[in-house]
């Protein structure tokens, strides 16, 4: 058992869960408008306006606010407009993250972006500066500019920019600006993090090279004040290059409209219990701006777009987190645990563990799901698997249009209590119940008899059976028979049916339920044509309260072995495809 501790937000929401109808058992955890607000329920946002409450919105930039500068923290770090924190080094950094500004380069690195106009960079010239502002943003201008008071003091200092002269003293700041620059612009990660600004500064040591677009570029600059304006573009990464060194005291960056990828993570939600999800329902709107600050207007053509994923859970944290132990193997420790052992970083840089050193931290893949695909539509099917108590959600909007932005005004996730708990299914070849290695394997394309067995349990009052099971089939089937019981007997279904996708059985005078539990199978008859095919299914109530309930892949009888509801193809088996015959079409005019 995993050793948790994670932040979880647990049935208090249950005022905010609204019954379908007043004799429904069908929930829906609502989120926004109506429902649980959007910043409390949240673990992590990117580019998301806070200060909007009521609905998950972009942030808008202020034409006239520089982004780079922020509020300081407590602890004195500079920040961005975002409140990210600034991080600084001479070279690029291993790795590029959301939320994670950085500036690289000549030394002073962290003083461009302080806020201070009144003081250099660094006492002696400098060569350029690279930037990472954290997430893509719609940036229009980008300035820089010396110092407009106070004198060069030399003093012997040399640095790689000025090629270690002792540099000049006593001039003014004001007129040292350099002469010649370059500034590129990047969305490629891969232009920062493997290119030098110290090699742009005087080709020593390396080619010189510019991020993949320049956005202005001044081979006499004349004017102590560098104000390179360009049309609004999307970007992330800007470099600043000086071929002719000289001092400045800030850059500073500029933009206008929305940020275009925004993120919003929510805090894991407990359900109380293990339950059914049912559909996705949200709101969103898509506006378009006339300009920053006034009311926007609806625009519902414009390219914005939202997406919504969900995974679901057994246990209070999808990670599992680990120590060093005294002899270098790895130990499972609590979320909080994990957070107060001091981290690999600050190790000896040997590559070897240091006991009681943070480890490893992977996805707990056995208690949680994957992220969902992606839902576009509002009413789509939650694709998560039931049977779970715990749910994660996060949203994504995205738009290419500057001026276009959507709103997300709320969410809604259906659920209800288990039909059981929980309901297990396995298929199996009919005449191979129990196959090699437990794996089953059929031909493609030929076909194949199989049986489906399904098997539930009951754990609670509020689990109330079902009478009736959908099977999802990749192809068209040949229903064979269908039996209940221990020993199984071959039953009449009060109805069925036989579908190109879908083969469904009614048994509404034989149900299972908590007090005549009986398991069931299913044999039809179909074909595969994919290497790996599952068999998803489900069971509900004929007109019941609850939504249906996923079947699980397990052990739902002892006489069959393969405890999974996918088959396989193995290349070896392709005999059949081997014999086909090729003929050019014949043509009638």
């Amino acid at each position: 058992m995993h050793t948790r501790n994670h932040f979880v937000l647990a049935m208090a929401f249950c005022l905010l869960v609204l019954p379908a109808a007043s004799t429904a058992q069908v929930s829906h955890l609502v989120i926004g408008q109506g429902g649980l607000d959007w910043r409390g329920s949240a673990v992590e946002t990117v580019g998301i306006d806070t200060s909007v409450t009521a609905s998950l919105q972009p942030f808008e930039l202020d034409p006239a606010a520089n982004i780079a500068v922020g509020p300081v923290t407590e602890g004195g770090a500079f920040t961005t407009v975002f409140g990210h924190r600034w991080e600084r080094s001479f070279s690029a950094p291993p790795a590029v993250e959301d939320k994670q500004p950085w500036v690289y380069g000549s030394r002073g690195q962290i003083l461009t972006i302080d806020g201070d106009d009144d003081q250099p960079t660094d006492i002696a010239e400098v060569g350029g500066y690279s930037f990472d502002l954290g997430m893509l943003l719609p940036i229009n201008r980008v300035v820089f500019f010396p110092p407009e008071k106070g004198t060069t003091t030399g003093a012997g200092v040399g640095t790689f920019e000025n090629a270690f002269s002792e540099g000049s003293q006593g001039q003014l700041y004001k007129d040292q600006y350099p002469r010649h620059y370059i500034v590129s612009a990047s969305v490629n990660e891969g232009e920062f993090l493997r290119q030098s600004t110290a090699n742009c500064a005087t080709h020593r040591t390396g080619p010189c090279r510019d991020f993949d677009t320049i956005v202005g570029s001044n081979t006499n600059h004349s004017q102590r004040v560098a104000d390179v304006r360009f049309d609004t573009d999307f970007l992330r990464f800007i470099r600043l290059r000086f071929p002719v060194t000289g001092f400045i005291a800030e850059v500073k960056f500029y933009g206008e409209g929305f940020v275009p990828e925004t993120r919003w993570v929510s805090q894991l939600f407990d359900m109380g219990e293990p339950v059914n999800f049912g559909r996705l329902n949200y709101d969103f709107e898509v506006y378009r701006s006339p300009g920053f600050g006034l009311e926007p207007e609806l625009d519902p053509h414009a390219d914005v777009r939202v997406e919504i994923e969900l995974r679901s859970g057994r246990d209070d944290s999808p990670q599992i987190h680990h120590i060093v132990t005294e002899i270098g193997t790895e130990a499972v420790v609590s979320e909080k645990d994990f957070n107060r052992a001091p981290s690999t970083y600050l190790g000896s840089g040997s590559g070897i563990a240091i006991p009681g050193q943070q480890g490893s931290i992977l996805d707990d893949v056995e208690n949680w799901s994957f992220w969902s695909a992606p839902h576009t539509s509002p009413g789509e099917e939650i694709r998560s698997p039931d049977g779970r108590q715990f749910i994660q959600v996060r949203a994504f909007l995205t738009s290419s249009d500057v001026f276009a932005f959507g709103r997300l005004k709320s969410m809604a996730i259906e659920f209800s209590p288990l039909l059981a708990n929980p309901v297990l299914g396995e298929v199996a070849l009919m005449d191979e119940p129990q196959p090699e290695d437990g794996v089953v394997e059929v031909p493609l394309g030929e076909p194949v008899s199989l049986t489906y067995d399904v098997r539930a349990d009951f754990t609670s009052d509020s689990q109330v059976g079902f009478d009736a099971i959908r099977l999802e089939t990749p192809e068209a089937v040949e229903f064979q028979r269908f039996e209940m019981g221990e020993p199984l007997v071959a039953v009449t279904p009060d109805s069925l049916i036989v579908g190109t996708g879908a083969l469904v059985v009614y048994f509404p005078s034989n149900p299972v339920l908590p007090a005549a539990n009986t398991p069931l199978r299913l044999t039809f008859n179909t074909r595969v044509f994919n290497f790996s095919t599952e068999f998803s299914g489900q069971v509900f109530q004929i007109g019941g309260e609850n939504l249906s309930q996923s079947i699980e892949g397990g052990d739902a009888t002892p006489t069959v072995s393969t405890n999974d509801l996918r088959v396989i193809a193995p290349l070896d088996k392709l005999e059949v495809l081997s014999e086909l015959d090729l003929e050019s079409p014949v043509i009638t005019p």
